[in-house]
């Protein structure tokens, strides 16, 4: 199998396996158990509800991603070996379980699946829909509330899951008139509203906000007039690391959460959110010592999954005890492997990718490592939520939420100055030893154009090996996961005259995979 290579397992077209991947017999004994403890949260979560989850899937476009989960899986975690697929099958089984709890409180919440049922409306009271760039910590100080944030069950996962996905969504916003150089992010967001395809429950409020661009802000007043619910727009610093702002972004979190006490009529519970911040600063160490341990020469935690689950770790377990215990054990995975000298993978270069990725490519970091080597120790989008949370006092609390808020997901990179942008990466390049920058050139984003050539500039004097690899975030028919990798296959063969690891994974056709 290992002459012919990963590609050879892959059904054409699809990329689907023909079979499993074989590990070696430890790993594949271990994957297959991982597997199979997948396929049994998904079956406990299907024959829950049977009827309201087949309603789901007849009424909701996006709910036939789900059902690609285990093939989703099984991609991200191409090639994975030792400590890095322990790591994998636990963070994402884990994420399989959250993501199940949100569905069931969802649709049973739900008037489009129980219209005028009193016990959805009920249900209903108690959820807080939230934009889903605004890390859910804060929330834990309403504990009788459910904030769930609201695009990434309809939005964000299913991009991951399947590239086309939002593809109809698009073309729905699109079709009344919306440029098509927009970010398909906020333009998938709003074509799921256009259509009707949000989930609606007897929610009392709606919490938005101004992260992390002006294309998620102008999608944001449109949503508003699909929800009709009474909205507070949580406005964050742009200039977040300013020190002067600070007061301004602590006043913005006390007025939301009088909006939110006033809609819900309850009080906010500054015991319980000081519960789980003690959570959340073990789950930030944690997370500092996998920082630590990829800076080693036997970086355990790489490959596509180290970032998929961060961002959800950040945006919605933080202060969550089930995944502090899964950081826990994955850390003592991956600190054994380190001390054990022992590092299963081909290691030709270690990179740092800069830029917000490529959801209609959550893997591309499994297939550069396993064709050519190229192991991505740092990625731009892990590096949030890297501070703990003094609980002294109100304003103590406040402030670390608001520093994490404005540190969220995509934002904190990409906003508050050239420095966080343009600085911080030549610190991450020292840091973890890297002889290679990918930039992920966002074709729809206007965030950081304005200074590519002051990359390529500073890579040259620093004799880094600097690539470009254009990408559309969660648009997969204006560049494909195929032109992206003839992005980095030009370079490292005509550039950087190497040959690949595995050459049945330099081109192959995976237009229809999912």
């Amino acid at each position: 199998m290992a002459d012919k290579g990963l590609a050879s397992i892959y059904t054409d077209k699809t990329g689907i396996y023909k079979h499993r991947e074989w590990r070696g017999l430890k790993d594949t004994a271990y994957d297959y158990k991982m597997w199979c403890g997948l396929w049994g949260t998904l079956l406990k979560w299907a024959l829950g509800h049977p009827v309201t989850n087949v309603k789901a899937l007849f009424r909701y476009r996006w709910m036939f991603d789900y059902l690609k989960v285990p093939s989703f899986y099984d991609r991200i975690m191409e090639g994975a070996r030792g400590a890095a697929l322990k790591a994998s099958r636990n963070n994402m089984n884990a994420l399989a379980v959250s993501v199940t709890d949100l569905l069931d409180t969802l649709f049973e919440a739900d008037l489009h699946l129980h219209p005028g049922d009193e016990k959805a409306i009920k249900a209903g009271e108690k959820i807080l829909p939230v934009d889903e760039l605004i890390p859910a910590l804060i929330f834990k100080g309403f504990p009788d509330l459910k904030p769930i944030l609201w695009q990434e069950i309809p939005e964000y996962l299913p991009s991951l899951i399947n590239c086309h996905s939002p593809e109809y969504y698009i073309a729905q916003t699109e079709s009344y008139g919306l440029p098509a150089d927009v970010c398909p992010l906020p333009v998938t967001e709003l074509g799921i509203a256009i259509d009707d395809d949000y989930p609606v429950v007897a929610a009392k409020g709606f919490v938005s906000c101004n992260m992390p661009c002006d294309g998620s802000i102008m999608t944001s007043a449109l949503q508003d007039r699909r929800y009709q619910l009474p909205t507070y727009p949580l406005n964050i610093p742009l200039r977040w690391k300013r020190d002067d702002v600070q007061e301004y972004a602590i006043a913005e979190l006390r007025e939301m959460i009088k909006f939110v006490e006033k809609q819900y009529d309850t009080k906010y519970d500054w015991d319980a959110l000081r519960a789980a911040i003690a959570i959340w600063n073990e789950q930030v160490e944690l997370r500092r010592e996998k920082w630590e341990l990829n800076r080693t020469d036997i970086p355990p935690h790489t490959g596509s999954t180290m970032w998929l689950y961060s961002i959800f770790e950040h945006q919605v377990t933080g202060g969550e005890t089930p995944c502090l215990e899964n950081d826990r054990k994955v850390n003592a995975y991956l600190r054994e492997q380190v001390s054990n000298r022992e590092c299963p993978k081909v290691i030709k270069h270690r990179a740092v990718i800069w830029n917000t990725p490529a959801n209609m490519y959550a893997n591309f970091n499994a297939w550069i490592l396993n064709c050519w080597g190229v192991d991505v120790v740092a990625d731009m989008i892990d590096f949030m939520g890297f501070d703990t949370i003094d609980t002294t006092s109100e304003d103590t609390i406040l402030e670390g939420l608001a520093k994490q808020i404005q540190g969220a997901t995509m934002r904190v990179h990409t906003k508050g100055g050239i420095h966080v942008m343009f600085d911080d990466l030549w610190a991450k390049v020292a840091e973890y030893n890297a002889d290679m920058v990918i930039m992920f050139d966002q074709i729809s984003c206007k965030g950081v154009g304005a200074i590519n050539g002051l990359f390529e500039e500073e890579a040259r004097k620093r004799g880094i090996n600097f690539v470009w690899v254009k990408q559309d975030l969660f648009e997969c028919t204006s560049i494909s996961r195929r032109d992206m990798r003839e992005d980095i296959n030009d370079y490292m063969s005509l550039v950087m005259r190497e040959e690949p690891l595995d050459p049945s994974l330099v081109d192959f056709d995976d237009s229809e995979c999912w």
